[in-house]
């Protein structure tokens, strides 16, 4: 009896790894998400529409006026490596590299070619 009981404890072991391990770790991706950056002052401005997949969009604001791109992109080491696809303004050879951080759980900053910080808020 004590080993049988054994063998029926060994099985739900393995029973609940292997459960556990089919679950696996969904990807903890903090940039997916709609992020939005203002300047009152300039009356510029700037969306970010992150998905999961690593597509998205990136709207330029100026004003009234706003210019939508698809993108695509990747997080490597700290930086935002974006892609402009599907437009006549940048190739798919271009690759724009912006470094980031999170100020908190709703505050993205993204730092310029020239350095500048910007706060995207998300949405």
């Amino acid at each position: 009896m004590r080993k049988l009981r054994t063998i029926i404890m060994a099985m739900l072991v393995i029973a609940m790894a292997v459960s556990v391990a089919a679950c696996g770790k969904k990807s903890d991706n903090s940039l997916v998400g709609v992020w939005e950056y203002a300047d009152t002052e300039s009356d510029l401005g700037a969306v970010y529409d992150l998905k999961e997949d690593g597509t998205g969009n990136y709207t330029m604001k100026v004003g009234e006026t706003e210019v939508t791109y698809e993108l695509k992109y990747e997080v490597k080491d700290g930086h935002l490596l974006v892609t402009y696809v599907n437009n006549e303004t940048f190739t798919e050879d271009d690759v724009f590299d912006s470094e980031f951080s999170f100020k908190d759980d709703n505050t993205l900053i993204i730092k310029d070619s020239s350095g500048k910080e910007m706060e995207f808020l998300k949405k």
